[in-house]
């Protein structure tokens, strides 16, 4: 790939971001839950199923030590808080969690960013943030538009993740691209392999990077795709795999490039 020139650095906005909050939510399963339990965000009390597992006794222990109020119930209550969704005998109801502002974007240790556009399923999207975290992303952008919201689904998903992770809500992908563009960054979108599409293997991706993964079935689409700067497909036998997926499989390859 070719070295970049300078490009013209602008500002979003000259207003300082509005700290915006998802609601209250809950977390699901003994992974998350503990690792709810390392993070910033503030819990405020958790429902463990009655026995003897060692998960769940580390969790237990850790909460008392954090003066976290810990409820042990069967199986029947927890399934009424989880509504029925697999909660793996740990709940903790959490504090809302935060969302950056846009304007987190342009500071100065922001790097490396990835735009989950319209990812629907809360599932992918957890696991994307999961992966995001893991190798070293510096913030994941979902629209206020067609994206799963940020609930006790992807926090589950996520393994706790994306109560560690910078997630920032923005108004429209194409005209963050377009900013973001303008303040140096070079955008990466990601295709199946077609005539005008690179192989990951030879892309090496440059310190400010935006990466830019599709909607589960239609992907980018090409209005979407005629704001990036390159077009990166993953070699493979098939013609593409689940979002989720190849996300971890892109972000490895950004992050060895780091």
């Amino acid at each position: 790939m070719m070295n970049k020139f300078n490009k013209p650095k602008k500002s979003f906005s000259n207003k300082r971001p509005a700290e915006e909050k998802s609601t209250g939510d809950y977390i699901l399963g003994k992974n998350s839950v503990y690792e709810s339990l390392d993070s910033e965000i503030s819990i405020i009390k958790i429902w463990l199923q009655k026995g003897s597992n060692p998960r769940l006794n580390e969790i237990e222990l850790k909460a008392r030590e954090q003066k976290i109020p810990v409820f042990k119930v069967d199986n029947i209550e927890l399934d009424k808080l989880s509504n029925g969704e697999d909660h793996r005998g740990a709940i903790a109801l959490i504090s809302p969690i935060k969302i950056e502002d846009e304007s987190y974007l342009l500071e100065d240790h922001v790097n490396k960013i990835l735009i989950a556009a319209n990812i629907e399923d809360p599932h992918n999207l957890g696991a994307i943030i999961r992966s995001a975290y893991g190798f070293g992303i510096d913030a994941v952008v979902i629209s206020n538009r067609n994206s799963a919201p940020i609930n006790s689904t992807v926090i589950s998903s996520s393994a706790g993740a994306c109560l560690k992770q910078k997630i920032v809500r923005i108004g429209n992908i194409t005209t963050c691209i377009e900013r973001l563009k303008k303040n140096a960054f070079w955008v990466y979108g990601t295709n199946v392999k077609s005539d005008n599409s690179e192989d990951l293997n030879k892309i090496k991706f440059d310190n400010k990077s935006v990466i830019l993964m599709g909607n589960e079935g239609k992907g980018l689409g090409e209005k979407l795709l005629k704001h990036c700067d390159f077009i990166v497909h993953i070699p493979m036998k098939f013609e593409s795999l689940n979002v989720s997926v190849a996300t971890g499989i892109i972000l490895n390859r950004v992050y060895a490039n780091s």
